[in-house]
């Protein structure tokens, strides 16, 4: 049976992939126009609860220019045959303003959703089922933040 206890689970098994993803934490850790050509980063659990999140987080605008990634699930609710639970995992990526383009026109905070796309949607990393993509909306933190929040559906046994 699929507890709330579980969810924790879901939660350190979705941290594990992202911190797995050298191209993620260079997005996030590192402030120039081509993170992709720095040296790999030798420790990215390092990145836990500096620039990766298992939680809701919003940027202090006191700070030093950063880009940041939260985790969480939410509104999980019994599903039509009762033997489920379906729920939300959302990951905000929260990009200060100076910071979303790099070289080649890209977007940071898109590529980073790129790299989480490829890791998770239609694919079995938590939950019964496969993970599905749901939606994408864009996020307004303050003068100085913003982002993009992707949800993703998962089911879970009930």
């Amino acid at each position: 049976m699929a507890r709330f206890e579980q969810l924790n689970q879901y939660i350190n098994d979705v941290v594990s992939v992202i911190i797995s993803n050298q191209n993620i934490c260079k997005f996030l850790s590192c402030p120039v126009d081509d993170p992709l050509s720095i040296p790999n980063i030798d420790d990215t659990s390092e990145l836990l609860f500096n620039c990766i999140f298992p939680f809701p987080k919003v940027p202090d605008v006191n700070t030093e220019k950063s880009s940041f990634l939260t985790v969480y699930i939410d509104n999980f609710q019994l599903g039509a045959d009762g033997g489920t639970k379906n729920g939300l995992v959302l990951f905000n990526v929260i990009v200060h303003n100076d910071l979303w383009r790099m070289d080649r026109a890209m977007q940071r905070p898109l590529s980073i959703l790129n790299e989480i796309d490829e890791m998770f949607n239609g694919k079995k990393t938590i939950g019964a089922k496969k993970v599905q993509f749901d939606r994408l909306r864009h996020v307004y933190i303050n003068e100085n933040y913003s982002g993009y929040q992707a949800t993703y559906s998962i089911v879970s046994v009930n």
